[in-house]
């Protein structure tokens, strides 16, 4: 990651080099005070000396003075001119002096010492911190690469390692949930298996028997035959419906299917399925109802909504008796568009209206070749398209089944 993008590693670098800076500034304003201290030594026994070579030597003059001041051809003399009057390097003036410039070379050292100090614990302290967080980072991908999800490994700061630390985290997330979906699936894969081996035990054995007594009756009528092949062709449909719901229903559950978003016609999509049930509406001379109030769309997948759509009206066919209605309402509000549809069968008992949405429910008026699962199926695609399914049922007065849209 580059120096630009990590946040943390620039404060570090900012704090570093605020702490040389001041530590700058400390020495440099120690060093000058100390120089000033020194100078103002200095000066004052030059100007206590002045003093008593003018009161002793009047004769000479400043300029002479300073002349002597700033040359240094004459400091061997001076020095042996001093210690001839008793003046040597014990004397307390320049003791003093040679005393204030120990210390300031001890505080100097101190100083500079220190900073290396504080400078090396603070690196240490940045090391030991990283290399905290590398550790649960090695820890976090050692346990995710052993399929341990459950852990929960956020950050909030925006160092390198925490944005390395962030896409872990995303990862094991997506990890997390790609596992989940393959256990779905594989449970929703043994459920199906299961429940189709358990469905086609009976339509198999009684093909079986069919058959057999067709085999074993070389001399069957024809009437009789041909009436035992109409009973296995059925019991073949029945069993081809059923895999194939199953599979729909293994797939949904799954979330192995991907709806297409379209816009979608309700009052186009009535008349389609409508014109798929042509055949049964009558042979059961029925009456479609249309009570269209109004045209809403909604968004969704035209081909899912309509087998959904189609099995509750199918539903509401086959338990209405001839000659009777099927009513068809659709309409909208500000919160969703609604399809009801209304049969005039038998009604469906109120302790049992909870479980008409299980696989392979039957109620007690359920019809003879009933599967019991075009309710889930319908109930499963509803809802995956942002929609939800109700019922209403009243003994001898018929059952309404309410699709409701969400907007």
């Amino acid at each position: 990651m580059k120096i630009s993008r990590n946040v943390q590693g620039k404060k570090y670098i900012c704090f570093l080099i605020t702490i040389f800076l001041i530590f700058t500034i400390l020495l440099f304003k120690t060093i000058s005070n100390q120089n000033k201290q020194n100078t103002e030594i200095v000066n004052t026994k030059i100007n206590e000396i002045l003093g008593q070579v003018q009161e002793q030597y009047p004769n000479i003059n400043e300029e002479q003075i300073i002349k002597i001041l700033n040359e240094n051809s004459h400091s061997k003399k001076g020095t042996d001119f001093l210690q001839e009057y008793g003046i040597s390097k014990n004397d307390a003036s320049i003791i003093e002096l040679e005393k204030q410039q120990q210390v300031n070379l001890i505080k100097n050292t101190v100083i500079i010492i220190s900073s290396y100090i504080i400078f090396i614990i603070i690196f240490i302290i940045y090391l030991k911190f990283r290399q905290r967080k590398i550790d649960k980072l090695d820890t976090y991908i050692q346990r995710v690469s052993k399929k341990d999800y459950s852990i929960d490994i956020e950050s909030y700061s925006e160092d390198e390692l925490s944005c390395l630390k962030d896409s872990l985290y995303k990862i094991t997330v997506m990890l997390k949930e790609d596992s989940e979906n393959k256990s779905k699936q594989n449970e929703s894969i043994l459920t199906s298996v299961s429940d189709i081996s358990h469905q086609l035990k009976t339509p198999l054995t009684s093909i079986q028997i069919l058959l057999d007594n067709i085999t074993e009756t070389p001399n069957m009528d024809e009437t009789t035959k041909r009436k035992f092949i109409l009973e296995i062709s059925k019991q073949i449909k029945g069993m081809n419906f059923l895999i194939l719901a199953l599979l729909k229903l293994s797939r949904l559950d799954a979330g192995a299917v991907e709806f297409t978003s379209e816009k979608v016609d309700l009052e186009k999509l009535i008349e389609d399925v409508l014109s798929n049930l042509d055949i049964l509406i009558d042979v059961k001379q029925l009456k479609i109802v249309k009570n269209i109030k109004s045209s809403p769309y909604i968004t969704g997948d035209y081909s899912w909504n309509k087998e959904a759509i189609l099995n509750i009206i199918k539903n509401a066919i086959e338990h209405t008796d001839s000659g009777k209605n099927v009513t068809i309402t659709l309409d909208e509000n500000n919160v969703y568009s609604y399809i009801k549809i209304k049969d005039e069968g038998e009604g469906i008992p109120e302790n049992e209206l909870k479980h008409i949405f299980d696989r392979f429910y039957k109620t007690q008026n359920t019809k003879e070749n009933s599967m019991g699962i075009g309710l889930a199926l319908a109930k499963s695609i509803i809802e995956k398209q942002n929609g939800y399914i109700q019922v209403e049922s009243k003994i001898n007065e018929g059952t309404t089944f309410i699709i409701k849209y969400l907007k």
